[in-house]
């Protein structure tokens, strides 16, 4: 298993849908994974840090293995079938690991409300190396400054402002049809 970590997410320029970039670091390369709107927004507010009065699902779902004095030890990528991705979700709870299926933008989500390690399989990097990104420095450097810019706190914008009107949302992605 390789440890990644996520990377960014952008919007795919034909379906404008979500996408999810996985950082490999060892290939210096992105996984592309295609989520969902719902999915992509709850990853981001963690990311955020954005807290809720009331839980999110992602949330809720971390404070019931709390509650069952479970621990999230790993979230792990285990195959890419037709262009659809699986991932696990291993808890630890009394001395036991139980792996629990999930997809992998739900495992994310949950993984980065516990500050959980993420891998993805050697045998799913070797099937999808084709589809790995190698953004280029520049797309790189763009990509990680509209990534730390929408984790830094939110103030409102005055006159003053030069991004008052951006719209941090329209970030164009590689082309694509891979669903979760």
């Amino acid at each position: 298993m390789i440890q990644v970590s996520v990377g960014g997410m952008i919007l795919d320029e034909n379906t404008r849908g979500p996408v999810l970039l996985l950082h490999v670091p060892p290939l210096d390369r992105y996984l592309p994974i295609w989520i969902g709107p719902s999915e992509a927004a709850s990853i981001g507010l963690a990311l955020q840090k954005e807290r809720f009065e009331r839980p999110l699902t992602h949330d809720l779902l971390v404070m019931v293995i709390d509650g069952l004095e479970g621990e999230v030890s790993r979230v792990v990528v285990t195959d890419q079938r037709e262009g659809t991705y699986y991932a696990k979700i291993f808890i630890e709870r009394d001395r036991q690991v139980i792996g629990i299926d999930a997809r992998p933008s739900d495992a994310i989500a949950v993984a980065v409300r516990t500050a959980t390690p993420i891998y993805v399989t050697e045998e799913v990097l070797a099937k999808v190396d084709d589809s790995l990104l190698a953004l280029d420095e520049e797309a790189t450097r763009a990509m990680r400054e509209h990534f730390r810019r929408r984790q830094e706190p939110r103030h409102p914008p005055d006159d003053t402002d030069d991004e008052a009107g951006a719209d941090d949302h329209d970030t164009p992605g590689p082309a694509g049809t891979e669903n979760e």
